[in-house]
């Protein structure tokens, strides 16, 4: 499904079983799934249901290896990432439903009474954390496909905390976001995960997507450059053609007002170990050769 529009001769190349539609532009992605399932009334029918929509680089794993790995025997409802930012929620940019959940009736109100919104944040409020909340309330159990090892939670918490020290204010130019908000407690726990995990995607790909705007933004001035260099090098073949296309596109995405970070030298990020491919998962060499913490994740 396009907003955009697409010129016809780009779909002959589409397999026989790809049905492809446009929309008019409204509503964000929540709606452009709505509209997508309508089409399709007998996906209770199905065995999984699988959303997503083109915010990223990836999977760089076949789907299958997510769509039957062993948190996805755990959850009904699993996104590739978990985030507790406005409350616990599946990061919506993919997800994965199971059987039993895509035929409730809950599952299926909570699409069919769905209204457009075009403002983010409140489709991020109804939708993305309210489709979770629907979820638990009707009794399935949620939860992300990558799992963090306590030493990443903390890393991702520091990375978190960084970024409020080099973010300034989007109201106080002159002050930076952590000289104006309370970073004690459980503040640093709101950290955006496909951001401050996204060099896990270079670690036996256990986030096994890179998201575009990591890459456009830098949202924790943790180095999307050198990231970027790294998936070119280790990932050739996935990454082909991605520095072009952000570069030809860059005038589509409007500088953040939200995000004017002051500029970091990766001779600090790599003093303070918390840049990406810079932390210790990344340095010692007993992880670059044999690193094998998949599985082993702790429960959020």
């Amino acid at each position: 499904m396009s907003t955009s529009g697409v010129n016809e001769q780009e779909l002959e190349g589409l397999p026989s079983n790809v049905h492809f539609t446009t929309r008019p532009n409204f509503g964000y992605d929540f709606y452009s799934y709505k509209w997508g399932l309508d089409l399709v009334p007998d996906y209770p029918d199905f065995d999984t249901l699988v959303v997503s929509n083109d915010s990223f680089i990836g999977p760089s794993v076949p789907l299958r290896d997510v769509v039957e790995s062993e948190p996805a025997s755990r959850y009904d409802f699993m996104g590739m990432t978990w985030s507790l930012s406005h409350g616990a929620h599946a990061q919506s940019f993919f997800f994965v439903a199971g059987h039993n959940l895509i035929r409730s009736a809950g599952f299926r109100s909570f699409w069919k009474n769905m209204e457009p919104v075009s403002d983010r944040m409140k489709v991020i409020q109804a939708y993305e954390i309210g489709l979770t909340r629907a979820v638990r309330e009707a009794g399935f159990a949620s939860g992300g496909y990558f799992e963090p090892t306590p030493e990443e939670f903390d890393l991702a918490r520091r990375r978190f905390r960084h970024h409020a020290d080099v973010r300034l204010h989007v109201k106080h130019k002159d002050s930076f976001l952590s000289e104006l908000t309370d970073w004690t407690g459980d503040q640093t726990k709101n950290f955006n995960p496909a951001a401050a995990w996204a060099d896990r995607f270079l670690l036996d790909d256990r986030l096994p997507l890179l998201k575009f705007d990591t890459l456009r933004y830098d949202p924790y001035e943790l180095g999307a450059e050198r990231l970027l260099r790294e998936a070119e090098k280790q990932k050739p073949t996935l990454m082909e053609g991605v520095r072009e296309f952000l570069n030809a596109t860059r005038d589509r995405y409007a500088f953040r007002p939200g995000e004017n970070n002051v500029v970091v030298s990766d001779r600090e990020r790599e003093r303070s170990g918390l840049g990406y491919c810079m932390d210790e998962a990344f340095t010692a060499d007993s992880a670059r050769t044999n690193h094998t913490t998949r599985g082993k994740g702790m429960s959020l």
